[in-house]
């Protein structure tokens, strides 16, 4: 009662307000300035705005509340439909560094044993677009490459068996041309560290400030180091790039270049190491026939 009071209140004073106004326009029949009749004009006119109110508040509030609903609805549904619009993403703990798998990592399948030893641990993503080219890999028509995609499965499937690994299949989609743009926007966007044995990638890498765990660095930095002066035996099993060069390998792969011993070619020989140099394939030895 007090609130249709106060609008009655408001109503009378606007009526008034407007009806004094206009009544300045009438002529003066009675006294010059027609006082008397500009003021009855002005109360009569606030009485009827006093008197209207009852038969203009229903109308009023009924549009009133119509227009708002109309308006939270209208704004409910727009927000509803943009945001099912956006695609879900799954959730990744802001905490959490993840590691991000690319087709060479998995196709090495070093990082399978890598894991299980526990160099390698935590939230690991294998997104869907990789996948896609492992099956690709994986459908090759060449037996080599046939068999390699088909180890890579095996290799996924095996993570996520691993004891502390938590692997999760990255299945949105992500901007980029080329499997490598993807994967290093991903990488970007996730605040991520990309595990590969590309070392093209690898350097794309890290113009893009993306941190890398590459394999074959990883075996690099595990591999035995020869001391110069150090001896010890190997065969030699092809020639070198100079034609007086023989070259053997130890059990970790590493390549042992042997001066003047190109007529040793499968024999053992004993070798005294001369110099270690590291290069982006990994570490050679240089050694000599003693």
């Amino acid at each position: 009662m007090r609130v249709q009071f106060v609008i009655r209140l408001i109503l009378a004073f606007i009526f008034a307000t407007i009806a004094s106004i206009y009544s300045q326009l009438i002529p003066p029949f009675f006294g010059e300035n027609s006082f008397i009749i500009r003021v009855l004009l002005t109360l009569a006119a606030g009485g009827l705005g006093y008197v209207v109110f009852p038969s203009i508040a229903e109308p009023v509030v009924k549009i009133t509340m119509t227009t708002f609903n109309f308006v939270v609805h209208r704004l409910s549904f727009e927000v509803s439909r943009q945001i099912s619009r956006r695609p879900a993403t799954p959730v990744v703990p802001m905490s959490a560094r993840p590691l991000i798998l690319d087709t060479s990592a998995i196709i090495d399948g070093r990082i399978l044993d890598i894991a299980k030893a526990g160099f390698v641990s935590g939230l690991i993503l294998a997104p869907n677009f990789v996948l896609t080219e492992l099956q690709q890999v994986a459908d090759s028509s060449d037996s080599l490459k046939r068999t390699r995609g088909r180890r890579g499965f095996e290799v996924i499937e095996e993570l996520k068996k691993t004891k502390d690994v938590q692997l999760q299949i990255w299945d949105k989609e992500q901007n980029g041309k080329l499997v490598d743009d993807k994967l290093l926007k991903l990488a970007k966007a996730l605040n991520g560290r990309i595990i590969t044995t590309d070392f093209n990638l690898n350097k794309l890498a890290s113009v893009w400030n993306i941190a890398v765990l590459n394999v074959n660095d990883l075996a690099n930095a595990v591999k035995t180091v020869s001391l110069p002066g150090e001896n010890f035996e190997i065969k030699i099993v092809h020639l070198g790039k100079d034609s007086r060069q023989g070259v053997g390998y130890l059990e970790d792969g590493t390549m042992v270049v042997v001066s003047g011993s190109a007529d040793k070619i499968g024999q053992t020989i004993k070798i005294e190491v001369t110099k270690n140099i590291q290069t982006p394939a990994g570490r050679m030895i240089f050694a000599k026939e003693v």
